[in-house]
């Protein structure tokens, strides 16, 4: 570990360049109601956002109105906002960059960077930051652990992981940190790692264990804590529930046929059960209960395998793009049996939820704004090539929605909402 002495670090500091002087009012609104959306999947982690209304004004068979544009360096880091700040990450071929933004204008309010090396699969950041208070928390491809100044990008310390805690040397360290009490918990090691917010030294976990590539879940199980998080052998995944007061194992759900740690969606938990998705070699998904220190699966279905994108669960529906056929689908939370499925999102589409509504990034860039109903395939909103090839969900934050691209071009559309 190093303190913020460390070398290595180049920081710049610029003021406030781009006014958006059409957006007025109802960014003005949206801001007053602090609808923030400070790490990975949201406030509550589970990619579903409170937010209401706008999108029905955004213009059929146009385009929406861009509020902003930035180019930050390639990854697959998304957007986070949080007290008037956006926050992503992104890589230019030798170093890793941590970009904050004023969120209303998109003016460069400081960039932070530092050497990162490359990977043998899409390099660039995977995970996303994550903030609390007066710090943002990110972890760089190669395993940097980083605390960070929100106010000014002064470093508090970092860590550097070791590489035994990676599910492998193609996609390193994928984890969005999870902010949890006084915890950073990260989804490596053989269940989960923690390390202290205010001095990054370790709380719990096995850092010899790999990890799977799903971040870290909190949940809470009739008042008693939990996180989830997935480990690999290299040959199968094991799903794991562990206390985060000290990190005991709880449950774990061992032999999920996907191998070298592809499991790539967050797991979806709701009372005692977690949905889990995978499709590179193991195609499907699967609800597990977990209970008294076991947990089973209830049933498995191949009606939707995610590789990279997210899924989110409303109202006893699971909704997300499946990889093999490039479908949005629809699957019942119960059973797992397919209610519907739509094509034309590509084998990397993603998506959160606001309003009722599904909103998806397809992996060409393509935005879809859809009812979420199981009663079929509404399409509401579609605008072509907002962003470039993509793998990142959108998020929506203060009135604005936030899209990003692989090749580092970050693109922030007002929608209106509040």
């Amino acid at each position: 570990m190093r303190n913020a002495a460390g070398a290595n670090r180049t920081i710049s500091v610029s003021p406030a360049c781009v006014v958006l002087a059409w957006l007025g009012c109802a960014v003005g609104a949206a801001e007053a109601l602090a609808a923030d959306w400070p790490g990975f999947r949201g406030p509550n982690h589970n990619g579903v956002s409170l937010e209401t209304g706008g999108f029905d004004a955004w213009p059929e068979g146009g385009k929406p109105p861009v509020a902003w544009k930035a180019s930050v360096g390639k990854g697959h880091s998304a957007v986070v906002v949080a007290g008037g700040r956006a926050f992503t990450m992104g890589w230019d071929g030798r170093q890793d960059t941590v970009w904050c933004f004023d969120a209303a204008s998109g003016a460069v309010t400081w960039k932070v960077s530092y050497p990162c090396g490359e990977r043998n699969a899409e390099s660039g950041p995977r995970s996303t930051p994550a903030v609390d208070a007066d710090t943002v928390y990110t972890l760089s491809q190669n395993g940097h652990l980083r605390a960070t100044e929100v106010a000014g990008g002064r470093e508090r310390w970092h860590v550097n992981l070791p590489e035994t805690c990676a599910p492998d040397k193609d996609y390193g360290h994928c984890w969005s940190p999870l902010l949890l009490g006084d915890l950073v918990i990260l989804g490596g090691g053989r269940a989960g790692l923690a390390f202290r917010k205010s001095t990054g030294q370790k709380a719990w976990g096995d850092p010899a264990g790999r990890g799977a590539n799903a971040s870290a879940v909190p949940y809470d199980d009739g008042g008693r804590r939990g996180v989830v998080v997935a480990s690999t052998d290299g040959k199968t995944v094991d799903v794991v529930g562990v206390n985060p007061d000290g990190g005991a194992e709880l449950w774990r759900f061992p032999g999920w046929p996907e191998p070298w740690g592809n499991i790539n969606a967050c797991p979806v938990v709701l009372q005692g059960k977690v949905f889990i998705t995978s499709g590179q070699s193991h195609h499907g998904g699967a609800r597990l209960s977990f209970a008294g220190g076991k947990a089973v699966k209830d049933w498995e279905s191949r009606a939707l395998g995610s590789n990279t994108g997210q899924c989110v669960l409303l109202d006893g529906h699971v909704y997300g793009v499946d990889c093999s056929r490039g479908t949005l689908v629809c699957v019942k939370w119960d059973d797992g049996s397919k209610v519907w499925e739509q094509k034309g999102f590509g084998n990397f589409g993603s998506l959160m939820a606001a309003d009722g509504r599904l909103i998806v990034m397809g992996s060409n860039g393509g935005l879809v704004v859809a009812q979420a109903s199981p009663q079929g395939y509404r399409e509401l909103r579609r605008f072509d090539g907002v962003v470039g090839r993509t793998f990142t969900a959108p998020v929506l934050a203060n009135g604005r929605l936030y899209c990003r691209d692989y090749e580092g071009q970050v693109v922030c559309l007002a929608t209106g909402g509040k």
